[in-house]
């Protein structure tokens, strides 16, 4: 009970996400049925003559046989006829339903990709029985009566209001009746829908908002999900170490390529290199300070690499260049210089 009290914070980004991958999504039933409903009248309206010229053709087909002498291969061919005008009456009508309800669905909550895992927890039927008498489910359930027994009601209603107009129907042309007929359900639908769309919008709201409120976390598991996603401080630390060490390694080992050492001459040390067939400028290979400066000046000795003081020029190219990099055209004078005069002292030895 403490737990939940302490989930006061709003779900993360990646709680989020994690349940939508899971298929976990603020999915409104009454939306989808709004959106299909909606369409689908609007279908009705705009191809309502398609459906009645279809229906026409029904009655006028099977009109056709009356006082005829009638068998089962004659009932067949009825049925058969019947069923195929059917289905090619309400086929653009079906396909309507389905595209919105895949629109409605999208609009809710995206495209939601989940492998299907055959669970046999979820074929246990004790678990069946409680998951139907669950709250969720009485909540839908009585939901679902009273937006039944609204729409009930208003239709008795209704059919009280427009008994007679419905009874007149009758004795009319069939023509007429059809028109009327269209009319009628139009208005009917029209209401229906009314109360529907008024049921959906409550439902959206309170569909979202108690998703976020089930997914929402404690204050201690969004630092853990922050932890978890930076990586641990003491692991990280422990990897920048190891990272450090083999960037030192390597630098150290570009050492006895170096052309020159400049230093300081006690605390900095700086390794450069200069190709003119690859570079454009003379090139940082390794850099240091106190310790790792003594070290590039004894492996500098031991390669018989020139080191020259100028302390300067050190300190200046240790805070402003990186290693592997090119010096800035600022320093270009100060390496002429200086390469100047190590060529000068290889063409002596040699």
């Amino acid at each position: 009970m403490a737990d939940e009290e302490e989930k006061t914070e709003e779900p993360t980004s990646k709680k989020l996400d994690d349940a939508k991958g899971e298929g976990n999504v603020p999915k409104s039933m009454e939306v989808t049925g709004a959106t299909i409903l909606f369409f689908g009248t609007l279908f009705l309206l705009f191809f309502s003559d398609f459906l009645l010229k279809e229906i026409q053709r029904i009655m006028f087909y099977t009109y056709s046989f009356i006082g005829k002498e009638l068998n089962s291969l004659v009932y067949i061919k009825i049925i058969g006829h019947i069923y195929e005008s059917v289905i090619f009456a309400l086929a653009p009508l079906l396909l309507t339903i389905l595209l919105f309800a895949i629109v409605a669905n999208l609009v809710q909550f995206g495209w939601v990709a989940v492998p299907i895992k055959l669970k046999f927890e979820q074929l246990n039927p004790i678990s069946g029985i409680k998951n139907i008498f669950s709250l969720k489910k009485l909540l839908e359930a009585l939901k679902l009566t009273i937006k039944l027994t609204i729409i009930f009601i208003v239709m008795v209603v209704l059919f009280m209001i427009y008994g007679e107009d419905i009874l007149h129907m009758m004795d009319k042309g069939l023509s007429d009746t059809l028109d009327d007929i269209h009319t009628l359900l139009i208005f009917f639908l029209s209401t229906i829908l009314l109360i529907i769309i008024i049921f959906a919008i409550i439902d959206y709201y309170f569909t979202h908002f108690y998703y976020m409120k089930s997914l929402r976390m404690s204050k201690q598991e969004i630092k853990d999900e922050y932890k978890n996603m930076e990586g641990d401080p003491q692991v990280k630390s422990r990897i920048r170490g190891i990272q450090m060490k083999m960037a030192m390694r390597r630098m150290m080992s570009n050492v006895p390529d170096a052309d020159v050492v400049i230093t300081n001459p006690t605390h900095y040390a700086i390794a450069l290199q200069y190709d003119n067939q690859k570079n454009a400028a003379p090139m940082v290979v390794a850099k240091g300070i106190d310790f790792l400066a003594l070290r590039i000046k004894e492996i500098a000795m031991d390669n018989d690499i020139p080191i020259i003081e100028n302390p300067s020029l050190a300190r200046a190219i240790y805070d402003q260049v990186e290693v592997d990099k090119e010096i800035p055209e600022e320093f270009y004078k100060a390496m002429a210089e200086i390469f100047s005069y190590v060529y000068e002292l290889k063409k002596g030895k040699k």
